[in-house]
């Protein structure tokens, strides 16, 4: 997770610069702004550095730094284009936490349109356009707020899914009765899926599928197709199959190949 800047928002900040600006043809850019805040929304993707942390933006993701921090970019040689606002604040409560980097790609063309609005002002309404910057640093930190609140509650969600999945894993199961268990929808339980284990619902379900099937076949001397049934997959042509693809060998080899490491079974089942 990123880092968190600390940003006084009880008075109105003083916009120094702000517009579109090219980048990527050098390759690795790096910059640092000893006395301004930095505010950047972006509408590519690329690998991002502040200080130790690596980062991967994706258009609509938007970040704020505070002075003195280190940023490096490694481009791909092709034009890139940012909309950049370097301004300066007060030290007046309150200070908001504000991630240093947010998703936020639902808003991207919003947050556009007021940068835009805020940069015509600037040159000869400055009290106007610094007020509509402040308006927007505001609605960032809520958005950081929420999506820090809507994280803890997606861990929770998550742990009650897994202690779920785990007890009936034995029955079929679908990513629509995942969703309809936490009263979500599916988009919504994709969402927070993908973002803690970098997969869909369905995949999920598969690999936990076939990790308690290899529990199984290493520490158990259960028949491979009782156990495969015990895992949800009543098909043994499918599960030799995707047990070969996740583990690189059918389910009898993991077993012979973990006996002959020495391992006895850890509990045993006789056959019917």
């Amino acid at each position: 997770m990123p880092s968190s800047s600390f940003l006084p928002l009880g008075s109105r900040p003083r916009l120094v610069n702000c517009g579109i600006s090219e980048h990527g043809l050098a390759g690795r850019e790096e910059y640092e702004l000893p006395r301004l805040w930095c505010f950047h929304l972006y509408f590519y993707s690329v690998e991002f550095h502040i200080g130790r942390e690596v980062h991967q933006i994706t258009p609509g993701v938007v970040t704020l730094i505070p002075p003195g921090r280190r940023l490096v970019y490694h481009y791909n040689g092709k034009r890139h284009r940012h909309f950049f606002v370097h301004f300066a604040v007060g030290k007046s409560d309150p200070v908001v936490e504000i991630p240093l980097l947010q998703h936020l790609p639902e808003a991207r063309d919003e947050l556009l349109d007021r940068l835009q609005n805020m940069q015509r002002l600037l040159s000869h309404h400055r009290f106007h356009a610094e007020i509509l910057f402040w308006a927007l640093l505001c609605d960032v930190a809520e958005a950081g707020h929420k999506q820090a609140q809507s994280g803890a509650q997606g861990s929770l969600l998550l742990k009650d899914l897994d202690e779920w999945i785990e007890q009936k894993l034995p029955a079929p199961l679908s990513a629509s009765q995942a969703a309809t268990y936490l009263d979500l929808s599916m988009t919504h339980v994709n969402r927070l899926i993908k973002k803690r284990d970098g997969v869909t619902t369905a995949q999920l379900l598969r690999k936990r599928r076939l990790q308690r099937a290899y529990r199984l076949l290493v520490h158990s001397s259960m028949p491979i197709k009782l156990l495969a049934a015990e895992c949800g997959m009543e098909d043994l042509q499918q599960f030799n199959k995707l047990m070969r693809s996740e583990y690189g060998k059918s389910p009898r080899a993991l077993r012979q190949h973990h006996q002959l490491k020495g391992s006895d079974p850890t509990w045993s089942m006789g056959r019917e």
